[in-house]
């Protein structure tokens, strides 16, 4: 009975550890690298929310440099810039440089390499404000070869949001390899040691369902704050959704993992108790 108790407790604390183990691996992973964090945020690039808020700081930008007539015409070319293939390959560009600001907020970087400005991730709108000027200059936009450098950006995440959503970034970083490890060691070592290893694997399985969705109802009660608190809320939610997407793929998928490891130490322990006593197998008639 004690043996069967400890490896409980042994499996209780790798569940416990299970949820932030798979949120800091895979969240760290996609936000570090940046392969994987460009790999998420180019798809960006196809949604309306994103499209509108850049468009409309562009247009804004533009609309002060010519005159008023044109404003019309601006508008339409900005509007076909967004949606052409010239908008995904800069949006690619800028998020490089947005990278580092962000790995900057989250890792509290105050060695002055790198200003996150106004405590805030900033994508700068120069170089697309660059590409336009041609686009004006074909479609006749009326002093477009006169327009002066433009400046525009968007604030896209606060540092205080992002702080509150992930509040000790580096810490989650240096545990993002072992924790994992201690996880699925103490799971293992419990279901080793039970003496009811039927049991031990529906606690098992229970116990890494309900972290993984006490994670997925984190993500989303974070997601409504980051939105919430960062400057342009309708950029702030589609680069939270695209970080944390693979996290969320995972988390179910574990979900999954767990239902399994439920109904397998069901059979097992409908198994031990269909099978006889050892005293009754040892005593049993022969029968020839």
């Amino acid at each position: 009975m004690f043996r069967t108790a400890f490896a409980t407790v042994l499996v209780l604390l790798g569940c416990l550890l299970a949820g932030p183990a798979v949120a800091a691996y895979f969240l760290v992973d996609q936000v570090t690298n940046r392969d994987s964090y460009l790999e998420a945020v180019t798809p960006l690039a196809e949604e309306p929310a994103v499209q509108t808020a850049v468009g409309d700081q562009l247009t804004t930008a533009v609309n002060e440099q010519v005159p008023e007539g044109a404003r019309p015409l601006v508008g339409t070319t900005i509007r076909n810039f967004v949606a052409s293939e010239d908008f995904r390959a800069t949006w690619v560009e800028l998020n490089k440089e947005v990278h580092p600001q962000l790995l900057a907020m989250l890792r509290r970087d105050e060695s002055g390499a790198l200003e996150v400005e106004g405590d805030a991730v900033v994508l700068e709108l120069g170089v697309m404000a660059d590409k336009l000027k041609s686009r004006f200059v074909a479609e006749g936009v009326p002093l477009a070869d006169r327009i002066p450098e433009i400046d525009a950006r968007v604030e896209v995440l606060s540092g205080p949001a992002v702080r509150q959503a992930i509040p000790a970034f580096d810490l989650l970083e240096t545990l993002s390899t072992a924790l994992p490890i201690a996880a699925i060691a103490l799971i293992v070592l419990g279901v080793a040691l039970s003496a009811r290893r039927g049991t031990t694997l529906v606690v098992a399985g229970i116990g890494l369902v309900v972290a993984m969705l006490l994670v997925v109802l984190a993500r989303w009660l974070l997601r409504s704050e980051v939105a919430a608190r960062s400057p342009s809320p309708e950029l702030a939610g589609p680069f939270y959704d695209a970080l944390t997407g693979r996290l969320t793929v995972v988390l179910w998928v574990v979900c999954g993992i767990g239902g399994v490891l439920v109904i397998l130490g069901a059979v097992l322990s409908r198994r031990a108790l269909d099978r006889p006593p050892a005293d009754d197998r040892r005593y049993a008639p022969y029968r020839g």
